[in-house]
């Protein structure tokens, strides 16, 4: 069994798509902004605010390089890329799938993305974001996907092309 990991910006997917892989092939879950907030005890926006971006970027990297390829299924947070450590961990056990979804659709499904705990300087905007990652996810992927498409429609082209 092929891991898989999903990368994109915050409101790609990645969790939704993540957990209901899971459910169809019977495999692990793990989402990294979860294992954060449990190990902080504090929402990514919390964190984020106490501690600043940067803290939210390393916490993700200290969880990604704690992962082992007993783990089938990743969601990672939309800032992993920022990681070259967490990613060439993650490419030796899984497959690197991007979510791709045009920044009008990312707007409307975060809105202002205040509460998403995005780890970027205060005052960046989404589209400063997005202009600025999707360069690094396209470097990273092994493989994009249109993240316009269902969710069912999804879970079944992954299926089919591992």
């Amino acid at each position: 069994m092929t891991s898989f990991t999903f990368i994109g910006m915050a409101g790609s997917g990645k969790s939704t798509l993540g957990r209901a892989l899971s459910k169809k092939i019977k495999e692990s879950f793990v989402d990294t902004d979860i294992l954060i907030e449990t190990k902080f005890k504090q929402s990514l926006e919390e964190l984020k605010n106490s501690k600043g971006y940067k803290f939210v970027r390393l916490a993700e990297e200290g969880v990604i390089l704690n992962l082992k390829n007993d783990v089938s299924i990743i969601s990672t947070g939309g800032s992993a890329i920022y990681s070259e450590k967490s990613m060439n961990h993650l490419k030796e056990f899984s497959k690197i799938i991007y979510i791709s979804v045009p920044l009008n659709i990312i707007k409307n499904r975060i809105g202002g993305g205040q509460k998403r705990g995005l780890a970027v300087p205060e005052g960046t905007s989404i589209e400063d974001a997005f202009n600025e990652r999707k360069p690094m996810y396209e470097k990273w992927a092994q493989i994009t996907i249109d993240g316009t498409l269902s969710v069912d429609e999804l879970v079944n082209l992954i299926i089919s092309k591992n």
